[in-house]
């Protein structure tokens, strides 16, 4: 399948970049996002907005594209859950010279809530909880208050972090933030 970029996109439907943007934001359009600031469409996704294209073909192709693309990436998903699931068990020595980490108290500087975390890169709480339970997202537990006096049960520190980016970042709808990928591309 070919790509293009967004710029090549405009292009070629005759339209601003912004357009091209807006189209994506919008679900009108569908991108994907190999590497952080880069935005690839496919040809066939782009072709029912290239101006004189006749409608009706192109568009079942474009639709087998796409679930092609989808079951590529559920497959590699997948992949990522078993390999995951399937790490031994590391057991966890005592380290006299580190102090136990606090668990009650206002929320260290270094976690961050669980549900913040996930709204503010447009996660479902829900979805981050059941990869949390499955043993795939590392969070950190506890019952600390946030600067509002608010209760935090759940925090990500920066394994966490990481962790959460390399899940979700393939997703449509996640969206990124000025500290993203936070810390992935340090272990890639």
């Amino acid at each position: 399948m070919d790509y293009v970029n967004i710029m090549e996109a405009a292009r070629r439907c005759q339209v601003s970049d912004k357009t091209i943007r807006r189209w994506i934001h919008a679900h009108k359009l569908p991108a994907r996002f190999p590497q952080p600031n880069r935005c690839e469409i496919a040809l066939c996704d782009l072709e029912r907005f290239i101006p004189g294209q006749p409608p009706g073909h192109v568009q079942a192709r474009a639709s087998e594209s796409r679930i092609a693309a989808l079951d590529h990436r559920i497959q590699v998903l997948e992949q990522q859950v078993q390999r995951l699931l399937s790490r031994p068990q590391i057991p966890k020595t005592s380290r006299s010279s580190r102090r136990a980490e606090r668990t009650t108290g206002p929320l260290p500087e270094q976690l961050i809530p669980l549900p913040v975390f996930a709204n503010h890169h447009n996660v479902a709480e829900a979805t981050v909880r059941m990869h949390m339970e499955m043993g795939v997202l590392p969070v950190k537990c506890g019952e600390w208050t946030d600067v509002e006096g608010a209760v935090v049960l759940l925090a990500f520190d920066a394994q966490g972090q990481k962790a959460f980016y390399q899940l979700y970042r393939g997703l449509l709808h996640f969206t990124r933030c000025s500290q993203c990928p936070h810390g992935y591309l340090d272990t890639v």
